[in-house]
Order: C-alpha cells, then structure tokens, then sequence
C-alpha cells in the first residue's frame, strides 16, 4: 500500500495541470469503482458565495441530530484530509491512503486519466459509502453542471446560494450564463432551496426547476432578525411565513460572524425544514447546538483579538463587499494592515478598490496556487487602484505575517488578511506562531 505522502501526491497529480470539466471521466471512474455514490443521499450545494459555510451549518446540525454525516468540501485550507469529513472528523491517514491505493488501481484502467478534483471526489464517495452514512453535504467544485460532484441522482435537497460573478472563463460572462451553469445540480422532481438571487438569476432557476419538476424554496436574509453580534458570535432569531403557517424560532446563538452568514442561516434552516418534511428528526435543540458549535475557518475569523487579527478568504468582489461591510460593522472607524494574496484570473481591481477605505498599509504575498499574481504584480496593482500608502511586498508568508504585525502594533491597529482561501492555512500558522514568539518576548 502507498504510504500516506504517496497517495496524497497521487490524488493531487494532474497530468496536465488543466481543470478539465465535463462528467464523461467521472462516470468512468465510478463505474470501475462499483459507483459508491449510488448508495449515498446527499444534500448538493452550488452557488458562488456562502457554499462553505452553508455546508458547515447543514453538517453540523444533522451530526448534532444524531445522523452519520458525511462532509466533502473544498478548497484545502490547512490539510489536506479535511475535504474529506464525518462527524466533523477528518478521514484517517490510513484509511486515506487505502482507499487512495483503490482509486489509482481504477485510473490505470482508464485512457483518459482522471484530474485531482475528480480523484478526490470520487475517494471521498468511496468513504462515506464505505461508513455507511445517512446524508453527505456535497460542495460543488466549480459551477455544477459539468462539476465532477454532479454525477449524483436527485439529491435530498439541492442548494443554491447567491450567484455572482467568479470563474467567468469557465462559466461565462454573463450572470445568466453563470446560473445555468450553477442550476445544472437541479434534477427531475428534486426539492430545491436557494438564497436570495438577482431577478435575472431567479428567472433561470424557475426556468430550470419547471423544466425539471422540481419544486424551488426562496428563502431571504429578511427572515433573521440579529439580536445582538460582537467579534464572539452573533445571536438571531428565525421566522417564515408561508402556506405551511409561521415558524418561529429565537435566540439562535451562531458562532459564524457577519450579516452575510444571515441569509447563510436562512438557507440552511429551510433545508432542515425540508429534510424534516421528508421524515428526518431532526429537533430545534440540533438545530441550536450545530449553530452554536459549527466552526468554519477562513470566513472572517477572528485569529486573536490582541492583537486583533481576521482572517478572510474573500477571492471575489461580492465576497470583498461582504468582508468590507463587516469591517465596518464590527470594526467601526478602523483602519487595518492589510495582509493580500491574490489569484490572476479574479477581478483583482475591483477587489482592492473596495478595500482601500480601510487600508493603513498593505503587506503582499503570493497564494499557494499556479494562477496566483506574484507578490510584486499584486503591490503594483494596489499601487494601480490609487493607493499612496505603504505596500511591502514579501516573498516569505511568515515574513508578511511578522511584517503586518509589527506595523499593526507601531500603529496600534488590526490586521488582516484577504484574497484568496489559498492561502489561509499558512497565515493562520504564521499568526500563531508570530504572536506566540511576541508574548514570549515579553
């Protein structure tokens, strides 16, 4: 059997380094495989913003419910085993690497070899079939139509969260386009429940659910109602007015920090109202210690608070303007050290215009990843955007990290750090081992 560092390079190599979408390999793959997914119910998540988080709170209740829950997320933040998730624990080394050994048995079989994404998902389809579990919360990769995790029949419940515009080359230019391309995980006679959308985006998941026989639940922001919200969490209250009558429940404490994650939680307690109506128990105390409890790294985390530290994968410009508004919320009148690491092929531009209101001073990196802009070519694009301020470019993320730091400290103000999801595992490493050697400095 491969040891664990040979089967993660294995399912990370692509031969050409090209997404490749389409779901003719994947079939393929699955089929060699005994097609594991056939034994799985899921709940399929899609949309541009907010599918992380709204797997995290779906997967967190149903495990508080008491249901074997499997999770398969991505990108990577710190590990890569953690896109693979049931009972909000990791898959094994071991069990990683056999099942990774399974897998690479079935791609030699294969003329067209498999990419990376398409490898993982179909190792993640093995072990949660293999663990026999009662619902997977399934995170589309890239738009859904033609994404590798669409080889599923009609999930439990299918999730559509705002749309916008990211991944333009693959998906198109226009937000129609981009929805099409999002609303291809709606299948015959599925259940569907989408966030709040732009009319034009609302317009083709209607289109697509009527040609489909599928019944689509809107659910909007409007339906919380925050209590009260600090940089510890957020307390809310839930009520729907439908057919069905009102549904009320109050004082849900959640851990997840920002308005956006409001209509977040709209989405995700209408898809427990779904799968309640199809015979899931799941109570109100599930649903209040999954969102309690529910952990998501990455999405305006507060890493410390002296110093205050907040970490943001925001890669595209809705999610800049929801980490700019929360600036402003939580944050009011603060300028911040800003830590940036940004992908070539996003709207870079208006990203950093956005952010420049509450910039003191910018610290550049380059993401983990080919297509990431250098640290150089991203300072040059701050400086573009009509920043006069200080921007120190670092080819080191530990380097950037103590670099912010010690500004952030000589201005006595926050850091944090944007642009790419790429990038958070090592910056949250780099803060707490700065911030740690700091305090043993005295």
């Amino acid at each position: 059997m491969m040891t664990y560092n040979e089967a993660e390079a294995f399912i990370k190599r692509s031969y050409d380094q090209v997404i490749r979408l389409g779901l003719s390999r994947m079939e393929v793959l699955l089929e060699k495989l005994g097609n594991p997914q056939d034994q799985l119910k899921f709940i399929h998540v899609a949309g541009t913003n907010g599918k992380g988080s709204v797997c995290a709170m779906t997967a967190r209740i149903l495990q508080c419910a008491g249901f074997q829950t499997g999770l398969f997320t991505s990108p990577v933040i710190s590990d890569y085993r953690e896109q693979f998730q049931i009972n909000g624990e990791m898959i094994s080394e071991d069990d990683f690497s056999r099942l990774a050994e399974t897998v690479k048995d079935a791609c030699e079989q294969m003329d067209d070899p498999p990419s990376e994404f398409e490898k993982a998902v179909a190792l993640a389809f093995l072990y949660f079939a293999e663990h026999m579990c009662d619902l997977v919360v399934l995170e589309v990769g890239l738009g859904g139509t033609d994404d590798a995790t669409n080889v599923i029949g009609t999930p439990e419940v299918a999730v559509i969260v705002n749309i916008d515009f990211d991944h333009m080359g693959f998906l198109g230019n226009a937000l129609t386009q981009i929805a099409e391309k999002k609303a291809g995980i709606i299948k015959e006679a599925g259940t569907v429940v989408t966030a709040e959308q732009k009319e034009e985006v609302m317009t083709v998941l209607q289109e697509r659910c009527a040609a489909k026989h599928a019944d689509l639940i809107k659910t909007s922001v409007s339906q919380i109602r925050v209590r009260e919200k600090s940089l510890d969490g957020q307390c809310l209250d839930y009520e729907k007015n439908s057919a069905e009558g009102t549904k009320c429940l109050q004082k849900i404490a959640l851990s997840l920090l920002g308005d956006h994650q409001c209509g977040n939680a709209a989405v995700v307690l209408e898809i427990v109202d779904r799968l309640r109506a199809k015979g899931y128990d799941i109570s109100d105390h599930a649903i209040r210690e999954g969102m309690e409890s529910v952990h998501w790294p990455g999405r305006f985390e507060v890493v410390s608070k002296d110093p205050l530290v907040i970490i943001d994968g925001a890669h595209n410009p809705d999610g800049i303007h929801a980490l700019s508004h929360n600036l402003k919320d939580y944050c009011p009148g603060e300028k911040f050290v800003f830590i940036v690491g940004i992908l070539k092929d996003k709207d870079y531009h208006e990203m950093l215009k956005q952010m420049l209101p509450f910039a003191d001073s910018f610290v550049t990196i380059a993401p983990d990843n080919p297509r990431a802009m250098s640290a150089d070519e991203c300072a040059y694009a701050i400086r573009a955007c009509g920043f006069a301020g200080e921007v120190v470019v670092s080819t080191d993320t530990g380097q950037a990290v103590s670099a912010a730091l010690r500004m952030a400290k000589r201005k006595g103000i926050g850091a944090c750090a944007f642009g790419s999801l790429y990038s958070v595992g090592a910056l949250k490493s780099a803060i707490k081992t700065a911030i740690e050697e700091e305090r043993s400095n005295g």
